[in-house]
C-alpha cells in the first residue's frame, strides 16, 4: 500500500486560481486495516482525492476502512455519495467502512439521508446509539442522549 501514500495531493497545495487542493492522508494501522483522513472540504469539485484513496485501499485487499472526518470542514451530497459507493464495495467484498469524528453537519447529513442505518459511526470515546438494522451502532440525531460507548461490534 505504500504505492497509494505516493500519489495523494500534498497537504494544503495551493491551485492555480489560488484555492486549496484537497488532501487526503492514509494511515495503515494493521495487516487489514486502514484509516482515511480527509482535509478540508468534500464536494463536487474536490472528491478525486477521497475516492482515490477509498479505491486504493479496496484494491490493495484492506478489510476495514475508518474515514476520520476530524479535519474535514464541508461535506456535500457528492462526497456522500462516494463515501457510501466506498461503503458497498466494501460490505460486498465481506469488508468493512466506518465513518469516525463527524462535525455537526456532516452527522446532520448523514441523518437527513437516513444513512446513519446504513453507515457504521463510530463516536469513539463519545457515548454510541441504538443498535441500527445492520446491528451496529446508529448515530443519534442532535441532542438525542447517546446509551452506550463505542462501536458496537458484529
Amino acid at each position: 500500500m505504500g504505492g497509494m501514500l505516493g500519489r495523494l495531493p500534498a497537504p494544503h497545495r495551493r491551485r492555480p486560481t489560488g484555492a486549496m487542493v484537497p488532501s487526503v492522508r492514509v494511515e495503515v494501522t494493521g495487516r487489514d486495516a486502514v484509516v482515511v483522513h480527509p482535509e478540508g472540504e468534500i464536494d463536487y469539485s474536490s472528491l478525486e482525492p477521497l475516492r482515490e484513496a477509498l479505491l486504493d485501499a479496496r484494491i490493495a485487499g484492506v478489510r476495514e476502512i475508518v474515514v476520520d472526518l476530524r479535519e474535514v470542514t464541508f461535506l456535500d451530497s457528492q462526497g456522500l455519495a462516494v463515501i457510501l459507493y466506498a461503503h458497498q464495495r466494501q460490505r460486498s467484498a465481506g469488508g468493512r467502512l466506518v465513518l469516525r469524528n463527524l462535525n455537526e453537519n456532516a452527522y446532520r447529513l448523514l441523518a437527513v439521508t437516513n444513512l446513519t442505518t446504513v453507515i457504521d459511526v463510530d463516536h469513539g470515546s463519545s457515548v454510541a446509539p441504538a443498535q441500527s438494522r445492520s446491528g451496529l451502532a446508529a448515530a443519534p440525531l442532535p441532542g438525542q442522549p447517546r446509551t452506550r460507548p463505542g462501536v458496537a461490534r458484529r
